[in-house]
């Protein structure tokens, strides 16, 4: 599994993937290609920009948005709540 999340110039990249060895059992990770943020995220992983604290979030936040989105899939949707599950204090999708 491989979702694009987002991308732009400003943004960079993140996906939604389990092909990455960050990914255990095939649980899904959150990847980040950014200039002021990169790497590997769980659901309550902090993403952002450190040098700016105001900008940063959850990572959870990031794909629960998107999970919610009416235009996903259902195969979206079901990879978006494997990943929020791995923090169950943190924001999810119902089903």
């Amino acid at each position: 599994m491989n979702y694009l999340i987002l991308t732009d110039a400003d943004s960079g990249t993140a996906r939604l993937t389990d092909e990455t060895c960050a990914s255990r059992y095939g649980l899904p990770v959150l990847v980040i290609d950014a200039e002021d943020c990169q790497g590997d995220f769980g659901p309550a992983d902090l993403i952002g920009n450190l040098d700016r604290p105001e900008s940063l979030m959850h990572a959870a936040e990031v794909v629960a948005a998107w999970g919610r989105a009416p235009e996903r899939t259902d195969d979206e949707r079901d990879a978006a709540r494997r990943y929020l599950q791995q923090w169950p204090d943190g924001p999810q999708i119902a089903e």
